[in-house]
């Protein structure tokens, strides 16, 4: 009896000092070092660059004028190709999630000769044009989900344009007639790039701006096909046209100039 009593009485201890381990157990000492595994942050919105290089070939519809002379601005897509005499053409955008920065630059030369003969009178004239389209807007998207990004945009387009008019004939000394003019209009439009496969994607975007601040109307349209060869590299061919409508210090400019184009982009 007294053995059993003895048995139960040291069973019983040794359940209590285990019980009393296994407590003290999950309760860290003050010098013990508990382990927390902080949050994960959250993901950093990517910026991303894309550069693209194109071309544009644009026949014009329109008349200019200096002073009192109005002449006609029209060139055909064969003039052009006649006249052309060097161009640079490059896109760069820069963005983070739905803002995003675009610089579109365009700049254009053209150069031709002429011989004039009527009855007794003869000479040459030779004709040069400079000209730069540079327009920088921002942006933000309204829509931006898998296959659809729309974008809303406000900026300002600035055109130089230089001409050059050399006469020489056999009636006296050559002249020389030169222009230079500049200017900024304030523009607002929208762009929506769709995406019908991870290949294929379409491509419309439009502006328009002046509104008398320099010029009285400018405007812009573009349509284009792409595809992505990766998704870092695509390229897009399609239809542009760009007006303008500038009457001020005795200088006209109202043409359309329109035709297609093509490019290839790269995103960083």
């Amino acid at each position: 009896m007294k053995s059993a009593a003895t048995t139960f009485l040291r069973t019983a201890a040794m359940a209590a000092v285990l019980g009393s381990a296994g407590l003290f157990a999950g309760t860290p000492s003050p010098s013990s070092k508990s382990v927390v595994v902080p949050p994960e942050p959250p993901p950093e919105k990517p910026w991303y660059v894309t550069v693209a290089a194109y071309g544009w070939l644009g026949a014009v519809n329109g008349e200019t004028g200096i002073g009192p002379i109005t002449v006609s601005a029209d060139t055909s897509l064969n003039d052009l190709i006649d006249e052309f005499d060097g161009s640079f053409m490059t896109y760069i955008e820069a963005g983070c999630d739905r803002w995003s920065l675009g610089l579109d630059v365009i700049w254009g030369k053209l150069k031709d000769d002429a011989s004039v003969e009527r009855g007794p009178f003869f000479g040459k004239v030779g004709f040069e044009q400079e000209q730069w389209v540079i327009t920088a807007r921002i942006q933000y998207a309204l829509i931006k989900n898998d296959t659809t990004r729309l974008d809303v945009f406000a900026g300002g387009r600035w055109m130089y344009l230089e001409v050059d008019i050399d006469v020489d004939t056999n009636l006296g000394p050559g002249r020389h007639f030169g222009i230079k003019e500049d200017w900024i209009d304030p523009i607002v439009g929208a762009r929506v790039i769709h995406d019908f496969t991870d290949k294929c994607f379409v491509q419309v975007m439009g502006d328009i701006g002046g509104f008398g601040v320099e010029s009285e109307l400018t405007w812009q349209a573009l349509v284009g096909l792409g595809y992505r060869f990766n998704p870092k590299l695509s390229t897009v061919i399609g239809y542009r046209a760009l007006g303008v409508d500038y009457d001020k210090d005795q200088f006209l400019l109202d043409t359309i100039s329109h035709g297609p184009f093509v490019g290839l982009s790269y995103t960083f």
